[in-house]
């Protein structure tokens, strides 16, 4: 008997919880009865277990499991929210929807400068408040969320065949030098490197990107 735990990584959801919203399915319209206390069993369907498998499939190989973890684990969050058990993820995550306005705001404006005090305006909030909430919707503070955020979007630009500078320039990297630091830093390689990894797999590569552009 084989058994898997997913942990629901908080930011990861929180991503695919404002992209879905974007997309024009809003989180409102999830179901508005009381949270049900205790354990919750939904019934999986063939979206998930098609998603899943795709996930599971990358254990075999490093190099697509590098490169394509992201877009694949993306798509299976999409297939939970979008099943029977996405009223109750919705609720469990319910401090995104207040911070969906501005969530969709960072993600539109990768490329420009972002201010904390800005997007706390945004929000209605103080700064203090805006980033007690902003990290308990996230589990990240604003910055490294806006610093995460662009690393990922850039990586995905490279997948996608951009050139390394273009990929720092289109996420607001004026600086090649800094965006090579941070990438290294949050990927474990450099940009270069990790454009020969991505090369590897063209096929899957090309999917997960558009995957990724999507969001």
């Amino acid at each position: 008997m084989l058994g898997l735990l997913l942990d629901l990584d908080t930011r990861a959801m929180a991503e695919a919880l404002v992209a879905y919203e974007a997309a024009a399915r809003p989180l409102g319209l999830a179901s508005t009865k009381a949270p049900t206390t205790g354990l919750v069993v939904a019934e999986v369907d063939e979206h998930f277990v098609e998603a899943l498998g795709r996930l599971l499939q990358l254990l075999d190989d490093p190099v697509a499991l590098r490169v394509l973890a992201q877009g694949r684990l993306r798509e299976l969050l999409f297939a939970i929210v979008e099943g029977q058990a996405g009223p109750v993820v919705r609720r469990t995550f319910g401090g995104v929807q207040d911070m969906t306005r501005v969530l969709t705001h960072v993600r539109e404006n990768l490329s420009e400068p972002l201010c904390v005090d800005d997007l706390a305006r945004r929000a209605g909030m103080s700064r203090a408040v805006f980033h007690r909430r902003f990290k308990a919707a996230t589990n990240f503070s604003p910055l490294q969320f806006i610093k995460a955020l662009r690393l990922s979007h850039a990586a995905m630009e490279i997948v996608g065949g951009k050139a390394v500078s273009q990929a720092a320039d289109a996420v607001g990297y004026a600086s090649a030098s800094q965006f090579s630091r941070e990438f290294r830093r949050h990927f474990g390689q450099s940009p270069r490197q990790w454009v020969k990894t991505a090369g590897a797999s063209p096929p899957d590569v090309k999917r997960t990107a558009s995957i990724g552009s999507t969001s």
